[in-house]
């Protein structure tokens, strides 16, 4: 079973997501994992990348895209976090979206970079103003429309660890089906 946890940057994605890897035993592949995998290819590494996007001659959207299908080819995965509004339209695998309050976003997001929560609240508008950019040029859907998913849960008053049981249970239910 393939799983994508979506949701805006701060909502926990990659935490539930680890969390539902250990328990399940399923790989977690992120984007960066996506994006490492692919530099793997560039005899020059990020560098050579980076110049090839910013001349336009690569799309990294469509290359984190194809690189997903290599990695679900590979068996049962859950996908977290941005890499997982690219798999909206899969219809095998079960998707989820995470949301949060922004207060709660901007606090985790602080917390786990480091920075204050003026820098945090800049990153999560632009983190939020590329991901529905990038779901409507993909997918052309709205890409917190609650009909695109299996499952919605907001974790604003839930601990990760709740949302992963949660989840748990979801997953057995949705399999039974």
């Amino acid at each position: 079973m393939h799983i994508a946890i979506c949701g805006p940057l701060g909502s926990g994605c990659t935490e539930v997501g680890q969390l539902l890897s250990k328990r399940l035993g399923l790989p977690c592949v992120s984007t960066s994992d996506v994006v490492r995998a692919f530099v793997a290819s560039f005899p020059e590494g990020y560098r050579e990348l980076e110049f090839h996007v910013r001349s336009g001659e690569i799309d990294l959207d469509a290359v984190i895209d194809g690189e997903l299908d290599e990695f679900l080819e590979r068996g049962d995965t859950i996908v977290e976090g941005r890499s997982g509004f690219m798999l909206l339209d899969n219809k095998s695998v079960f998707k989820v979206l995470l949301v949060a309050p922004l207060e709660r976003r901007v606090e985790h997001i602080a917390k786990r970079r480091g920075i204050s929560p003026e820098e945090a609240k800049e990153d999560i508008e632009k983190s939020d103003k590329e991901r529905k950019n990038m779901v409507e040029r993909l997918h052309d859907k709205e890409w917190l429309d609650p009909t695109n998913y299996d499952l919605m849960i907001n974790v604003g008053s839930k601990s990760y660890e709740e949302v992963a049981e949660i989840l748990l249970k979801a997953i057995k239910a949705f399999q039974g089906s």
